[in-house]
């Protein structure tokens, strides 16, 4: 798998010489590979947010490097400016970044920006309002007149519509119900299936995480604490719950099991994991 995002030695700190400076990001390395579909995790303030806004140049380092295709974004302005459209950033609660006077024209500013034909910009916005849920009718509707989910997706439909090599979401189904967290969560997942695309998404949420990430990535007080597949991570969960962190509901129960002397496995994380090795307990076939 090629690296497509490098994260080098980034540190950032804030109010630097003052008596308010917070190093927020500290010493953070790490590498992303071409459609990889990481989660993010760490509790409040623990530098996600931070770290984020390094990703596509909306924050600069105070030293270290961010390099896409191995070019250090910040080496030159066209190079920064290639990075805020190969790197697509869906803020928390991302429908209070609409602004435009119809949907359509929204989801059409970030191609216009990149300098794209009429026909490709208008392919683009049809085909990332359909990709989540948007109907035809909605495109020409103002975006102040949409339901709450449909102003969220109107807003991930316009970073969805510059077709970005890396998608990063920061708690994108913060507030949403669980119907609506579902539903964007396939919207993204179908997004990345269909182009491939790598994908970070930030999340409070293990059961999100277990869920969906192929690699889970672990912040706690700037630093990464662990990474690693879920599996990998949820059998440190003793160490999870030290940094702060909350494990999946079905893991504390396993951990409870074990703890009783029954013998289960330590890094079950998801409830079909949990389905299959309760049946194999008992007997029955574990691949049922």
């Amino acid at each position: 798998m090629t690296d497509i995002l490098t994260v080098e030695h980034l540190m950032h700190v804030y109010s630097a010489g003052t008596p308010f400076e917070k190093r927020a990001v500290d010493d953070v390395s790490f590498s992303v590979g071409s459609g990889e579909f990481i989660g993010l995790i760490g509790h409040t303030g623990s530098g996600k947010s931070t770290l984020i806004q390094h990703l596509n140049g909306l924050l600069k380092p105070t030293s270290g490097r961010i390099l896409i295709h191995g070019e250090d974004i910040h080496a030159s302005k066209e190079n920064t400016r290639a990075a805020r459209f190969a790197v697509g950033l869906v803020f928390q609660y991302p429908e209070h970044q609409l602004f435009e006077e119809t949907v359509r024209a929204d989801i059409a500013f970030g191609p216009k920006n990149m300098g794209l034909s009429d026909s490709e910009i208008e392919r683009r916005v049809v085909e990332s309002a359909e990709i989540v849920g948007l109907k035809k009718t909605d495109l020409d509707r103002s975006p102040f007149e949409l339901s709450g989910g449909q102003k969220r997706r109107a807003a991930l439909a316009g970073v969805l519509a510059m077709e970005p090599e890396v998608l990063v979401l920061d708690e994108p189904m913060a507030g949403l119900d669980p119907e609506g967290r579902r539903a964007i969560m396939q919207y993204v997942k179908d997004y990345h299936k269909k182009h491939n695309t790598t994908v970070i998404f930030v999340t409070h949420s293990m059961e999100d995480a277990a869920q969906n990430a192929q690699r889970l990535i672990v912040m706690d007080r700037g630093r990464v604490l662990m990474q690693g597949t879920p599996e990998q991570v949820f059998e440190r969960a003793d160490e999870l719950r030290a940094s702060g962190l909350d494990t999946p509901q079905v893991t504390d129960l396993f951990s409870a099991l074990r703890a009783r002397g029954i013998d289960v496995p330590q890094s079950v994380y998801t409830v079909e994991q949990a389905v299959r090795c309760l049946r194999a307990l008992k007997g029955g076939d574990s691949n049922a």
